[in-house]
């Protein structure tokens, strides 16, 4: 009988995008909405918002109803002069599911370098089957965490209890929580970490 080579990638895992982004240096205005009327015709409404706000104003650029996906354009940003493009959630999940299907113009993404790749793992709670609750297991990982000096700590938000491991400032930053009936893991990429894989995409 022949054996099959396992294919592993993040769909085997149960691995989900989260997050992706992208930074220009020197995105001019015309190159812009150029790449905002590139992702309009393949279903993605895009805006801008200014990265000096805390709670910045999103302002539309391409928007119809027929499309169900976004793509935000941060401008104006306070630590560097460039511009960042960012998809989130199932927008992020939505753009890398293209990526592997060859259906991304990579011409456009130039001057481009990957800012930031988050993965997500969703674990349902399952009464039946799980010896501790997720309230339980988080602050079991707590305890590992601190024996092995590793840097964790609580924090709580709208989501609840969220234990955070690592800084966030650093390559690499990993967060869990309970959200409805499922324990979330994940894992947030950027820097110099997330620069050797920028090719990988």
């Amino acid at each position: 009988m022949d054996k099959q080579k396992l294919k592993v990638n993040f769909e085997s895992e149960n691995l989900e995008v989260d997050y992706v982004s992208f930074k220009f240096q020197d995105l001019e205005n015309s190159e812009r909405i150029k790449l905002a009327n590139y992702f309009y015709e393949i279903g993605f409404n895009s805006y801008q918002e200014s990265g000096k706000l805390k709670e910045p104003i999103r302002n539309p650029m391409f928007i119809t109803s027929k499309n169900r996906y976004q793509i935000v354009f941060v401008i104006d940003n306070s630590r560097w002069p460039g511009t960042l493009l960012k998809f989130t959630g199932a927008n992020a999940a939505c753009f890398y599911s293209l990526v592997q299907k060859k259906l991304i113009n990579w011409d456009l993404f130039s001057d481009a370098i990957l800012g930031r790749f988050d993965l997500v793992y969703s674990r349902t709670n399952n009464p039946k089957v799980d010896k501790i609750s997720g309230y339980v297991f988080l602050h079991n990982c707590h305890k590992k965490l601190h024996l092995s000096n590793q840097n964790a700590y609580f924090e709580k938000n709208n989501r609840g209890l969220m234990l955070k491991i690592g800084n966030r400032r650093s390559d690499q930053h990993s967060r869990i929580y309970e959200e409805m009936n499922t324990l979330r893991f994940e894992l947030e990429m950027k820097k110099t970490f997330i620069k050797k894989y920028h090719t990988l995409l």
